[in-house]
């Protein structure tokens, strides 16, 4: 389980700009992009009732969320995970599946079917009737510090696509633009306490984002 304060901001493509330059001078890309550089695509559930939309527009101290997410459109390594959130803290529990079980994700009584690391987490999603409610691509800007658990990312060209689980592994999809053109999201990651070198590297005068990009896609287009 993975556990980490989030801070998300919105930023001009200007801003964006001079801040990934800040970064490469400072940081280290992630090594699973070229250049710190991938495509996300996230295909999010919930239950009938909305139930993990509305905990978070409606402010809701602790909320989660289920999804599978996959990186530059490949079925090599698909991940299903849930975030639970508290504030601006964070954990995550996820496991590895395979792409014949993508189909079998909602269909009540399949989680044996599954790897047994993903199990609990299949069993939940099926008790709770879970379906697929939005999928979001983006491409992401990532960057590390080597002597901290800092981490560093940029989102851009967040978009929205159909959510069918076939969207997470084609690259010739093009969705609906989900934020003005040119805006970027910009995610602070950081453990028990931001590094002040960090505060510094990212000091800009930008909104704070109080939505996640699951809630601000499901609230523009449902």
């Amino acid at each position: 389980m993975l556990s980490r304060h989030e801070e998300k901001y919105i930023l001009t493509y200007a801003q964006y700009a001079i801040l990934r330059q800040r970064a490469i001078q400072v940081l280290h890309p992630d090594p699973h992009g070229e250049d710190g550089t991938y495509t996300i695509t996230s295909l999010y559930f919930d239950d009938p009732e909305d139930t993990g939309l509305y905990e978070k527009l409606d402010g809701l101290a602790l909320h989660s969320k289920f999804r599978v997410r996959t990186y530059d459109h490949s079925d090599r390594f698909i991940k299903l995970e849930r975030k639970d959130k508290r504030g601006i803290m964070t954990q995550k529990i996820s496991a590895p599946i395979r792409p014949e079980h993508l189909e079998l994700l909602t269909q009540p009584g399949a989680w044996e079917q599954f790897p047994e690391a993903a199990q609990s987490l299949v069993q939940q999603l099926q008790e709770k009737l879970f379906r697929p409610v939005v999928a979001i691509r983006y491409t992401r800007d990532a960057f590390y510090h080597p002597g901290s658990d800092f981490r560093l990312t940029f989102d851009r060209n967040i978009e929205v696509i159909p959510p069918d689980a076939r969207t997470l592994t084609d690259g010739d999809l093009h969705g609906i633009p989900a934020l003005e053109p040119g805006s970027v999201v910009m995610e602070i990651k950081y453990g028990a306490k931001l590094p002040s070198f960090a505060r510094k590297l990212t000091n800009v005068h930008a909104p704070q984002l109080s939505l996640s990009k699951y809630a601000l896609c499901r609230e523009q287009f449902r």
